[in-house]
């Protein structure tokens, strides 16, 4: 197993690390999201706070269910999309992705993108950082076009969209990291993990 284990089975936020020439191995967590997300939105916590819990909440998880190598390290992310302090979840069908596409459209949303790390079960660094996204008024013959070329491919993405790939066509502007918008803000993780040695300095 290698030093760096990412608690994700996300394609693009592997992509993201191991572009950056990191070798890690990702392994995803049974985490139920919504379940610990309506625990925590009762408990008054706000959309960043709860991005950051829901990472955490990944990477404890995979201490408790895998036999991790002494000195293991684990990173897990997570994100949470904000629009005027309501909080959107992923979609569960195309039908609520039409919904939340439409209510995003032509207006600014933030994208809370959390980030941990852990080694031998306990936090070392953790991170948010909050992009801002503007999605343009597009049409509704584009909307169908785009959940009929999309798919069910969107309903992984918080935001309904895959700003890496067909999603960047919704977007009038993106103000804040772009790797942050993916879901990983690769800056602030190299220099975490150079800062504990996982990489050189």
């Amino acid at each position: 197993m290698s030093k760096l284990v990412l608690a994700s089975g996300s394609a693009i936020r592997r992509r993201l690390l191991e572009e950056a020439g990191l070798a890690i191995d990702a392994l995803p967590v049974p985490l139920d999201e919504d379940a610990l997300r309506e625990t925590l939105d009762t408990q008054g916590m706000n959309a960043r706070g709860l991005a950051l819990e829901l990472a955490r909440a990944k990477a404890r998880l995979l201490f408790d269910l895998r036999s991790m190598p002494d000195g293991a390290y684990v990173l897990a992310a997570d994100q949470i999309l904000e629009l005027d302090g309501q909080i959107f979840a992923k979609p569960a069908n195309i039908e609520q992705a039409r919904h939340h596409l439409t209510i995003l459209r032509g207006r600014t949303h933030a994208l809370h993108t959390a980030v941990t790390l852990y080694r031998d079960g306990a936090e070392l660094w953790s991170h948010v950082e909050t992009p801002r996204v503007s999605v343009r008024r597009f049409s509704d013959a584009f909307l169908e076009r785009y959940l009929e070329e999309e798919g069910e491919a969107i309903l992984s993405c918080v935001g309904c969209y895959r700003v890496e790939g067909r999603g960047i066509q919704l977007m009038d502007a993106i103000d804040g990291a772009f790797d942050a918008v993916l879901g990983l803000p690769r800056i602030a993780v190299l220099e975490a993990l150079r800062q504990y040695g996982v990489l050189e300095s």
